[in-house]
């Protein structure tokens, strides 16, 4: 059976709670559990400030094999190197977009089973090939400790 984590940040307005942010990296779970762990205030800083570094990082390679590409004495081999990592960058992309569809969709309805009931911060919502453990990451218990 296929498992995945889907987590969901969530925060208070007027004592209801509202979806700020849905997470299915397991990198970006960590980052969240490890800045709740640490009794951070804001957790989703942190998983900025981390999504930035890796968009820098990556914008920086993609210029280097552009601007690899366009030497007009390239070895064959180096080019079809640069060749097939924009074939695959374009792939991983399209593979991102359908897993945030898809965590969207799961995120929605463990949402509604959070509301339905807030003690559910910890669960799985099992399929016929798939589980899919759901975390719940209130804004509003790390500002109370904090505090």
């Amino acid at each position: 059976m296929k498992s995945a984590i889907v987590g969901l940040v969530v925060d208070y307005e007027n004592e209801s709670p509202r979806l700020l942010e849905i997470i299915s990296d397991d990198r970006e779970i960590a980052v969240i559990e490890s800045a709740c762990e640490e009794g951070d205030s804001d957790p989703l800083q942190k998983l900025e400030q981390g999504r930035q570094k890796a968009a820098v990082e990556e914008e920086e390679f993609a210029n280097y094999v552009e601007e690899l590409l366009s030497q007009p004495f390239l070895r064959p081999e180096i080019q079809a190197h640069g060749v097939q990592w924009l074939k695959s960058k374009s792939k991983i992309e399209q593979y991102q977009r359908n897993e945030a569809e898809a965590a969207k969709i799961i995120a929605d309805y463990a949402f509604k089973v959070f509301v339905e009931d807030p003690s559910k911060t910890d669960f799985f919502l099992v399929g016929p090939s798939t589980q899919v453990r759901i975390r719940v990451f209130s804004l509003r218990e790390r500002r109370s400790q904090a505090a």
